[in-house]
């Protein structure tokens, strides 16, 4: 697929049930395995007088097609985080987006609020208001992409790039790829600009939130608001290898960012460098060493989430 268009305008919310939705569930995530999960989902959404058709989607390329016939109607993503990455990168024109987490993170549902439940997030996504949401514009190695949860590089982004399995849940293969990346991890030198401001700093990890949580469940940013048209930009410190661990579990924990070590911008445009040493990641996206460039987005993605 290729690139995303630009950022549409902000939308105010409304509160209306719909008429219509496209009910599309990804295959390959974690918590989809039974068709039968499908066919309760779609139930629901009917018991709450929408008019249901089902997608099943096993590739990126079944979700563009997908995209493409929802003709205005509300599309309803019976996926992971996963899915929304891969929707918020389709073209515009863009319908409105809900979504039943049925992945093994669920950061985007935890950090907005949409409950986990299959039923109440069904119900959510037929009465719930399409609000705004910012996305991350990505340009690097000459790609071009749409993050919605942040950027990474340092240990994390080293231990993502030797991850390779049918989606999340792979215990096995995420431990794999843990413990490889840490074997051969020491801190490294990044360039970061933040608003035109350069930092040369070395560190064992870099964050570019859009979201409170990244990656499996860490709480990297817990102040983000992903309606405010900024960045979080979070630069850890690490003196080697050992304190790596001690780092996640404060991160796990939602307090990395109140340690010694950790430093905290807020930001609308970056510019990441680290000089071969680690991938930067947007989300799942391997987009090279950079420089890359990341700008937030204002609005550019309608999701369906409570709120006031």
């Amino acid at each position: 697929m290729g690139g995303p268009a630009e950022a549409t305008r902000p939308v105010p919310a409304t509160r209306a049930a719909v008429r219509h939705v496209l009910l599309v569930a990804n295959a390959r995530a974690s918590g989809v395995r039974d068709p039968g999960q499908v066919r309760d989902v779609a139930a629901v959404l009917g018991e709450q007088g929408a008019g249901v058709e089902t997608v099943v989607c096993a590739s990126e390329e079944d979700l563009s097609a997908a995209w493409h016939r929802a003709d205005g109607r509300r599309v309803v993503l019976m996926g992971g985080d996963g899915s929304v990455h891969a929707a918020a990168n389709l073209p515009p024109p863009a319908p409105e987006v809900a979504l039943i987490p049925a992945g093994r993170a669920n950061n985007i549902a935890h950090c907005l609020g949409i409950p986990l439940a299959p039923s109440a997030a069904a119900r959510l996504a037929v009465h719930g208001p399409a609000r705004p949401l910012d996305l991350i514009d990505a340009r690097g190695g000459g790609r071009v992409v749409r993050g919605v949860e942040g950027a990474s590089a340092g240990f994390l982004a080293l231990a993502r790039a030797r991850y390779h399995a049918r989606n999340s849940a792979d215990t096995r293969a995420a431990v794999r790829a843990g413990v490889a990346a840490l074997a051969r991890f020491h801190p490294l030198e990044v360039w970061l600009t933040h608003d035109g401001h350069g930092e040369d700093l070395w560190l064992a990890q870099l964050f570019v939130a859009n979201i409170a949580c990244f990656g499996t469940g860490l709480r990297v940013a817990p102040w983000a608001d992903p309606r405010d048209g900024l960045l979080e930009v979070v630069a850890l410190e690490a003196a080697g290898r050992r304190s790596v661990p001690v780092m996640l579990g404060r991160l796990r924990r939602g307090r990395g960012a109140r340690c010694h070590g950790i430093h905290v911008w807020r930001a609308r445009e970056v510019l990441v460098a680290t000089r071969g040493a680690s991938p930067v990641m947007v989300d799942t996206d391997d987009m090279g060493t950079g420089p890359v460039a990341l700008a937030a987005l204002p609005g550019a993605l309608r999701l369906v989430a409570p709120g006031p």
